[in-house]
């Protein structure tokens, strides 16, 4: 028979040896989580200390208005001699209601590169006007007149109301546009030239009627395919103050003869808001009627240049020079012949004509003349090419238009629509 005495039970963890084991372990664990508080509060100071200095950094630079000669802020990460620029939307969003653009035309009425322009590129203005003779008729091929019988030359005010669109402004002029205009040796009779007295009533006009509408001012002739976005872009790029800052930007034209302002080329010119509120004082008061040539002077006259002139009363009058707008590879933001031609011109092979005269060393040339985030393509006449460049550098992948592209030009078409996400 089994015995009924007490069942004795082991339990080892209970002696003095075993007691002294959990304590070390006890001692071990508060030493370690002692060093890990130490290490995290190292830490934490570490990176105190580092966002106050990055805050520090980024008052600093919003606080100091940079000069005109200032470089622009890097945006395209570089590998080698590839263009990798970053989406336009992840950098400077166009939608923020900052930096809006302006886009005032010049125009001679013709319905037809009207429609083409609101249907591409006069779309993505923040605000479109077409600042236009009050003298209506003939038809236009570019700058030459074919005579239209069925309509004839009349003033706007005599037509039907609801015939021209809103945003159809018409400015009177003292000098007309289609009378006793140069005749080519071919017959064709082109336009007269009087765009300076039709530029300083325009923006006199604007400045009146819409200065609170825009933070950028933009004139861009019909033939110019304009990226407003792209404005934004470079202005934001060197931190500009619309506001309070003068600034006139374009493309720098500097082959005039010593003496005369740089000037910047017709195709697109675009300025600050303060610009254009004080220049218009200054057109409000200059002589007016003068039949004198050019003689240095800030001034309403016949037959003025448009650019020479703006630069000349910004220099003269608020003591504004005219600045180039390039990136940081000294290339063109603003073409003054269509891009498939100047993504040819060789300075090396050509030497120092026109263009090339007073641009610096080392500025772009062929394939890397143009930035890859331009602002205006010039020199595109009629609405099929109007309408080619939209799909060109906004339509499908590989749609027909990119694919009838030379390698050339398809390349840089490439790289532009990769900066500006097209085809995210």
């Amino acid at each position: 028979m089994a015995s009924s005495g007490p069942v004795r039970r082991n339990f080892a963890g209970n002696g003095p040896s075993s007691q002294r084991k959990k304590g070390s372990v006890v001692r071990y664990f508060f030493l370690a989580l002692v060093a890990l508080v130490v290490a995290l509060s190292t830490l934490a100071i570490r990176l105190s200390r580092q966002v106050i200095q990055q805050s520090s950094t980024r008052h600093h630079s919003h606080s100091v208005s940079p000069g005109m000669g200032d470089a622009p802020v890097k945006a395209v990460m570089r590998s080698g001699a590839a263009d990798v620029a970053l989406p336009s939307k992840n950098i400077f969003p166009s939608d923020d209601g900052k930096d809006r653009v302006y886009c005032m035309v010049p125009f001679i009425w013709n319905e037809e590169i009207y429609n083409a322009i609101m249907e591409t590129w006069g779309k993505r203005c923040d605000v479109i006007n077409f600042l236009t003779d009050a003298i209506v008729g003939g038809k236009l091929v570019g700058d030459k007149i074919t005579d239209d019988p069925s309509v004839g030359y009349k003033n706007y005010t005599e037509f039907p109301p609801g015939t021209f669109p809103d945003n159809v402004i018409f400015i009177n002029m003292t000098r007309s546009w289609h009378d006793d205009c140069p005749i080519e040796k071919s017959g064709v009779k082109k336009v007269c030239r009087h765009i300076w007295e039709k530029m300083w009533r325009s923006w006199v006009y604007v400045e009146e009627n819409h200065l609170d509408k825009a933070e950028w001012f933009c004139k861009v002739d019909y033939d110019t395919f304009f990226f407003p976005d792209n404005v934004k872009y470079f202005v934001r790029h060197k931190n500009w103050n619309p506001v309070d800052q003068y600034h006139y930007f374009g493309h720098l034209i500097q082959h005039r003869q010593k003496g005369r302002e740089p000037m910047i080329a017709g195709a697109t010119a675009c300025w600050s808001r303060k610009t254009l509120d004080d220049i218009a004082d200054v057109y409000r008061e200059m002589p007016k009627g003068s039949m004198k040539g050019e003689r240095g002077k800030c001034e309403d006259r016949a037959q003025a240049t448009e650019e020479a002139s703006t630069s000349l009363c910004l220099k003269k009058y608020l003591n504004v020079s005219a600045y180039p707008a390039r990136d940081d590879d000294l290339r063109e933001y603003i073409t003054v012949a269509k891009y498939k031609d100047q993504l040819s011109w060789n300075r090396t092979e050509q030497g120092e004509w026109w263009y090339w005269k007073g641009k610096p060393k080392g500025a772009g040339e062929m394939e890397n003349s143009i930035a890859i985030r331009p602002i205006g393509l010039h020199k595109y006449k009629n609405e099929g090419e109007i309408k080619e460049l939209e799909n060109q550098f906004f339509g499908p992948p590989e749609n027909k238009f990119l694919k009838g592209l030379n390698p050339r030009m398809k390349t840089y078409v490439k790289k532009v629509r990769k900066a500006m996400g097209t085809d995210q």
